[in-house]
């Protein structure tokens, strides 16, 4: 189970990760801001759909683990955390930092190296094979598939299907900086497994929505053309950093999801009580980001459908600043994951 990471050499650190998997005959659970969803060729044995799979009881109760390796931080998958909480397998954590990373106080022990130190540890040898690794595998392949063939015969602007085809369009090797709340959770829900080198950047933590924009270009200075993929209220929270513009070298696309407040908060129960709820938590801000990309003479295009937006994508420019916006329903965006993310994993069969 590997975490969201931003190792300085995703290469190598990929391929330590994959030398455990085939040495333990593991299956990894990737977090979507993990550089190994994008280094697929190195492992066979890349898990993308657990949070959907997990969502189906039946096949979590089949798939509850003894021991568990993980790679760093926590995935971002509330269905994950919970499982784990609920059955507190044997938890190994590899991690060089000092800090805790252990929230859901289970049976673990911190092993303070990194992967790669930990992976020399394992002799070569042929991959390992085991029906548990092929349990997990035959539920990714359905999976995979379902959600897929759905998002692709999806017409209307759903803001989980620009995080699947940015993992489909972007050139190799892009640069992406994704902002915290539904962006980081669209993309592990949604985004693929493929060979494109892409390195997810991001800002975690109970003040990640900070400095989104600002992190965003730091990340695109002087670099190869970069990727954002936030949400409305995270660049509202930094559009100062659009002042960098005069200083900055290279090229940044913006991916603004707009659907006019925090569509995290649609997820939690509150969102059933209105008017409190638009006030306190969704606080839509009605903003013409036109009008806005304006103030600072920063490029804008409304994307109206899915071709003009991966058209945008593929070629990438080289220079300046842009901002594609997608305006979405929040509330039916909302709904569609209570009512689908569930049905991915129900007719999975071993």
């Amino acid at each position: 189970m590997a975490g969201p990471a931003q190792p300085a050499n995703p290469d190598v650190y990929c391929r330590a990760i994959a030398h455990l998997s085939q040495s333990l005959g593991y299956p990894v659970l990737a977090e979507g801001i993990s550089p190994l969803r994008n280094y697929a060729n190195l492992n066979p044995n890349l898990i993308s759909t657990y949070d959907l799979i997990l969502r189906n009881p039946s096949l979590a109760a089949k798939l509850i683990p003894d021991t568990v390796i993980r790679i760093g931080e926590m995935p971002t998958s509330k269905q994950l955390r919970l499982w784990l909480e609920k059955h507190q397998p044997r938890q190994w954590i590899v991690d060089p930092d000092g800090r805790n990373l252990d929230p859901l106080h289970g049976k673990t022990t911190h092993l303070r190296l990194t992967v790669e130190a930990f992976a020399e540890q394992f002799p070569s040898q042929e991959s390992v094979s085991s029906p548990y690794l092929d349990f997990w595998a035959a539920a990714e392949t359905q999976v995979r598939r379902s959600l897929d063939q759905t998002l692709g015969q999806m017409d209307g602007l759903f803001e989980g299907k620009a995080a699947w085809l940015l993992a489909k369009t972007l050139p190799p090797e892009t640069p992406l900086f994704v902002s915290s709340s539904m962006p980081i959770r669209d993309v592990e829900f949604f985004w693929a497994n493929g060979n494109s080198g892409i390195q997810p950047y991001f800002n975690r933590g109970a003040n990640g929505i900070d400095g989104s924009l600002s992190t965003a270009l730091g990340i695109a200075h002087r670099q190869q053309s970069s990727v954002m993929l936030t949400g409305d209220l995270a660049l509202l929270h930094d559009t100062n950093g659009f002042l960098l513009r005069n200083h900055f070298v290279g090229h940044l696309t913006i991916v603004l999801i707009n659907n006019d407040g925090g569509g995290i908060f649609e997820m939690l129960p509150i969102a059933q009580f209105n008017p409190p709820f638009e006030t306190f938590f969704a606080t839509p801000q009605a903003i013409d980001f036109a009008q806005l990309c304006a103030t600072y003479n920063v490029e804008y295009e409304l994307m109206t459908h899915w071709e003009q937006f991966t058209n945008r994508l593929n070629p990438l420019p080289e220079s300046g600043i842009r901002v594609l916006e997608i305006r979405t329903d929040r509330k039916a965006d909302a709904l569609w994951r209570q009512t689908n993310l569930g049905k991915f994993a129900i007719d999975v069969s071993f």
